[in-house]
C-alpha cells in the first residue's frame, strides 16, 4: 500500500489550501489609486485615497473563510488518519470523507471563481488581476489536484485489498 504517498499529497494539499490565507486570491487596482487584495480572510487594502471608504464588510468573505477551513481541516485529519488506519473499514471511511472534501474544495472553487472574483470588483469598478503573488485562486485548483490522485491512490489500495481477502 502507498498509504505514505496517499496521506503527503492530503497534507500538501492541505497546505495549499492553507497558503490562502497568505497568499492573495486576486488583486484589484481602482481608479482612485486603491489597493485591495481578496485573501480567504477577507479584503484588505494596500492605499485608500482620503475620503474614500471600504465597501465591504467585515463578513463579507465569511462563506470563503468556512468553507477554506473546512477544506484545510478535513485534509489535515485525513493525512495523519491514513497512518493510524489498519482494518479495511478505516480506509473506506477514509475514502468516503475524501470524497465530501473533494465535493466541499469544489464549492469553493465555484465559490471564488463565480463569485467573488467579479463581485468583488464590481463596488469598486476595477478587474482581477493575477499577478505574482496573487494566484491564490489557481492554489485551490492544484490542491483539488492533489485530493484527487490521493483519493483514486486509496481506492486502488483498497480495492487490492478486497481482492487479497476474496482470494481468502
Amino acid at each position: 500500500m502507498k498509504q505514505r504517498v496517499q496521506s503527503i499529497l492530503f497534507f500538501l494539499s492541505a497546505v495549499a489550501f492553507g497558503l490562502l490565507f497568505f497568499m492573495p486570491i486576486a488583486s484589484y487596482l481602482d481608479v482612485a489609486g486603491s489597493y485591495y487584495k481578496l485573501f480567504a480572510y477577507g479584503v484588505n487594502t494596500i492605499s485608500l485615497a482620503e475620503g474614500v471608504s471600504l465597501p465591504f464588510s467585515g463578513l463579507y468573505a465569511l462563506p470563503l473563510l468556512i468553507l477554506t477551513v473546512a477544506v484545510l481541516l478535513i485534509n489535515f485529519y485525513i493525512a495523519f488518519s491514513i497512518f493510524r488506519a489498519v482494518k479495511l473499514n478505516q480506509f473506506v471511511q477514509l475514502f468516503k470523507l475524501s470524497r465530501i472534501n473533494m465535493g466541499i474544495a469544489v464549492v469553493l472553487i465555484a465559490t471564488i471563481f463565480v463569485y467573488y472574483l467579479f463581485n468583488t470588483g464590481k463596488p469598486i469598478a476595477a478587474a482581477p488581476s493575477f499577478q505574482w503573488p496573487c494566484w491564490g485562486a489557481f492554489l485551490t485548483l492544484l490542491g483539488l489536484l492533489m485530493m484527487l490522485v490521493a483519493s483514486t491512490g486509496l481506492k486502488k489500495d483498497i480495492d487490492k485489498v478486497r481482492s487479497v481477502d476474496r482470494i481468502r
